[in-house]
């Protein structure tokens, strides 16, 4: 059990799993019927709530950023921040976002879900439809950029190209949290640097694979309350035991017995309902 995200996993270490036949549960897709992500969740608010502490301190000219205050102050007006996503991240960057007094933009797919926004934050953000005319302006404008996409495990969908990077302006800002899933930005790459810090096209790109390890403290309390009600079902009745009486874990299987879960997208390996396996085994 682990945070894996096989989705951009080596096709080596996907193999090693099938061959030694080993149970490997991901954090990130372990899912409710609701579709709500209990592990994950608190993960994703913690690296939220970061965005507006990381992005203040990239912004400053000491660290070539635009120089600029998120907030703004009366004459000056406040940073544009371009939400990608409405998610648990998205929501909390927005909010941690507004919070100090910068305009916020959130684009997301689900028309639903941007009216739910819209009355979470009583129509003090914007809100618009990520489609693709709408996402190339909204980029065009942000001094900081949140990639917050998530589609459970998958690989997450490039939807900025490196055209639109060139249209920001220099020194202003992306933080893609969706790094872990292969990054929604076409220039977001795993930096070789302990800081995760590199520029591209005179844009600053913060893409950290593991956010919420910054607050390690805060994290690890998280993650402990988050797996306790499952490894106590591990505990007392052993893992496949577990997974048969626990729907939401079960979901979270990504190989069992020598089988890939077929909602990986690959078609090279050996692939298979791994519900129907799990449950189907006395």
């Amino acid at each position: 059990m682990a945070f894996l995200n096989l989705a951009v996993a080596p096709k080596e270490f996907i193999c090693m799993l099938l061959e030694k036949q080993i149970t490997a549960i991901g954090y990130e897709v372990v899912q409710d019927a609701d579709g709500g992500l209990p592990i994950l969740r608190g993960s994703s608010e913690i690296a939220g709530k970061m965005a507006v502490q990381i992005a203040g301190r990239l912004l400053e000219s000491t660290s070539d950023g635009r120089g600029i205050l998120l907030g703004g102050i009366p004459g000056i007006p406040p940073a544009d921040v371009v939400v990608l996503g409405g998610g648990t991240i998205g929501y909390y960057a927005a909010r941690s976002f507004r919070g100090v007094g910068a305009s916020v933009y959130i684009l997301d797919n689900d028309p639903k879900r941007l009216m739910e926004l819209d009355e979470l934050f009583q129509g003090k953000v914007v809100t618009a439809l990520a489609t693709k005319s709408n996402i190339e302006k909204y980029v065009a404008f942000a001094d900081v950029l949140i990639g917050a996409v998530l589609v459970p495990g998958q690989r997450a969908p490039v939807l900025v190209t490196k055209e639109m990077v060139q249209k920001m302006a220099p020194g202003s800002l992306i933080i893609d949290f969706a790094i872990n899933q292969g990054g929604c930005v076409e220039t977001s790459t795993l930096a070789p640097s302990e800081d995760f810090l590199f520029t591209s096209f005179g844009v600053i790109h913060f893409c950290a694979p593991n956010v919420p390890a910054m607050v390690a403290r805060t994290s690890s309390q998280w993650l402990t309350n988050a797996l306790l009600p499952y490894l106590r079902e591990i505990v007392h009745g052993g893992v496949q035991q577990a997974l048969r009486q626990d729907a939401a874990l079960r979901r979270g299987v990504y190989t069992f017995g020598g089988f890939l879960s077929a909602t990986l997208p690959t078609t090279d390996l050996l692939q298979a309902d791994l519900e129907k396996l799990i449950v189907g085994q006395t």
